[in-house]
């Protein structure tokens, strides 16, 4: 179920959003994104297929607004809707695919990008030789962004050979959970809609989240950015209690 304010205008936004996915780098990259540029919260996803979740606001200390399993965020000077999911999945989300893609087409967002990443043990031989990112886009991104794309040298996700009589070939997003799948599903409706990866390992994911925020704000510029044209990015307080609290002097 979705609950948004009566008379939410964001009509040509776009929608970024992450998948559940090895070392959770597309949650991380939306929590940079709406700390960064202080995305005000406009509403919420109930679903059953994650696990219930409430908590405190973890971009503002000092708020006493709550947040929980699914929540949307939205800058209106930006044009921009981040949807954040902080709990893992427990049941198939088919209702929550239909919930976004209602949610794009009732609103008419103009744009749906999803982040998420991919085990980095199983990159092949030519990805191994190359820039740790990837990107998967239907016709209507490649239509007007090919050329820009290719400026910022991006990779497309290349597809593996399944058979090598038949020459088949499939698209696989290894470690990336729903991504490819809601991507099909906006796809199938002829929605702008592309998927933003990193190649990574379980572990301290900060610097993926980092890089990929970095990435992508190549191509859509909402991040303020140094001479080195990096981000300038301001990391939430719920970040300081990621790995937990320090352990005791007692153990040394």
């Amino acid at each position: 179920m979705l609950d948004l304010p009566e008379g939410l205008e964001v009509t040509d936004y776009t929608l970024i959003l992450p998948s559940v996915s090895v070392g959770n780098v597309g949650q991380l990259s939306v929590d940079l994104l709406i700390s960064t540029l202080g995305l005000r919260r406009i509403g919420r996803i109930f679903d059953t297929s994650f696990i219930p979740l409430v908590g405190a606001d973890p971009y503002d200390e000092n708020s006493e607004d709550i947040c929980t399993s699914i929540d949307l965020y939205a800058s209106d000077e930006k044009k921009l809707v981040a949807l954040q999911i902080r709990s893992p999945l427990v049941n198939k989300p088919s209702n929550f695919f239909y919930e976004i893609l209602n949610f794009v087409t009732d609103h008419k967002i103009s744009k749906v990008i999803i982040l998420t990443s991919s085990y980095g043990h199983e990159k092949r031989d030519e990805q191994i030789r190359t820039v740790p990112f990837r990107y998967l886009a239907n016709e209507k991104v490649t239509a007007e962004y090919d050329k820009k794309f290719e400026e910022l040298s991006w990779v497309a996700l290349e597809p593996k050979l399944l058979d090598d009589f038949s020459g088949q070939t499939v698209l696989q997003i290894h470690g990336g959970g729903f991504a490819k799948t809601l991507f099909e599903l906006l796809q199938k409706n002829n929605l702008f809609c592309i998927i933003l990866l990193k190649f990574c390992s379980e572990g301290d994911n900060i610097p993926d989240a980092i890089e990929l925020t970095n990435y992508f704000n190549q191509w859509l510029q909402l991040i303020p950015t140094d001479e080195k044209n990096t981000c300038k990015l301001q990391f939430p307080p719920s970040w300081k209690f990621l790995f937990g609290n320090l352990p005791p002097r007692e153990l040394y």
